[in-house]
């Protein structure tokens, strides 16, 4: 299943159409659509980084995100110095300074996403007058997304394509919502390739060892919430082809498994996802 995070339904409006997503018409804190056959549910955030973390935890976790065979895109416009659509390697959050960094585990080429589009984007609390790098993207949700998202989903999971409304010095009334649906609407054709690409993908983190798992999450006393911190690593270190099993012989050799209290258990985790990334 896709879980597709936009900030605006202007950015939005042509894969709703494409993908034939109906409004959920039940209460809801965020305008949501979804595909008659569940695999496609999208959320509109709004602008902004606490919006956008608050609309992706509350997609994630209404519907219920599997990391084992589901992926969260974050799709929508930026600032840049030349038009197209980028796969964005690096977020860095400019308020907080904190860098994130979405794993790039699928080649993407045959969906018109070669290593050339690959780029650095920068999280921004406002918008700007004026690109401060011109290597660089500028918007304002996609590190709000990835923090949110990184409690359910593995860096793996994660897709952030991002396409160029503006170059950043334009007076933001002539940037219209005609403007960002025709800019995403050029863009459709590549971000309709990526979802059928993805959707062919085999998912070889169903084949964890479970039962190594399990003894782990004793070892480290784990919290339910913990627990799954803990699985989505051994998912993702089954995908990047890591030995998972080396790193814990290798925490138990330095004494930090078992742990003696959750907090230890909690410490461990971070040990191992520092390890894995």
């Amino acid at each position: 299943m896709f879980y597709i995070v936009c900030a605006l339904a202007a950015e939005a409006r042509p894969l709703i159409s494409a993908l034939s997503l109906r409004k959920d018409d039940h209460a809801c804190p965020y305008d949501t659509y979804f595909s008659e056959d569940s695999t496609c549910v999208l959320v509109l955030s709004g602008m902004g980084n606490v919006a956008a973390s608050s609309a992706a935890s509350y997609l994630l976790t209404r519907f219920g995100f599997r990391p084992d065979r589901d992926f969260l895109l974050n799709f929508g416009s930026c600032a840049g110095s030349i038009p197209g659509l980028y796969l964005i390697h690096k977020i860095t959050d400019e308020v907080t300074g904190r860098v994130f960094y979405p794993d790039m585990l699928y080649d993407l080429s045959s969906c018109g996403l070669p290593l050339s589009s690959e780029k650095a984007l920068v999280t921004v609390p406002k918008v700007i007058s004026s690109l401060p790098d011109p290597d660089l993207l500028y918007e304002m949700e996609a590190s709000g997304i990835f923090q949110a998202a990184s409690r359910f989903c593995p860096p793996h999971r994660m897709i952030f394509l991002k396409y160029v409304s503006d170059s950043g010095e334009e007076d933001p009334k002539n940037i219209t919502s005609a403007l960002l649906t025709e800019r995403a609407m050029e863009q459709l054709p590549h971000v309709l390739s990526v979802l059928e690409y993805l959707g062919k993908e085999e998912c070889p983190e169903e084949l964890i060892d479970e039962d190594l798992y399990i003894s782990t999450c004793l070892g480290l006393r784990l919290s339910e919430t913990m627990r799954h911190e803990l699985r989505q690593l051994f998912f993702y270190a089954k995908a990047s082809g890591q030995d998972i099993e080396s790193i814990l012989s290798g925490l138990a050799s330095e004494e930090k498994i078992p742990a003696r209290s959750k907090k230890e258990g909690k410490e461990v985790i971070n040990v191992i996802r520092d390890r894995l990334l």
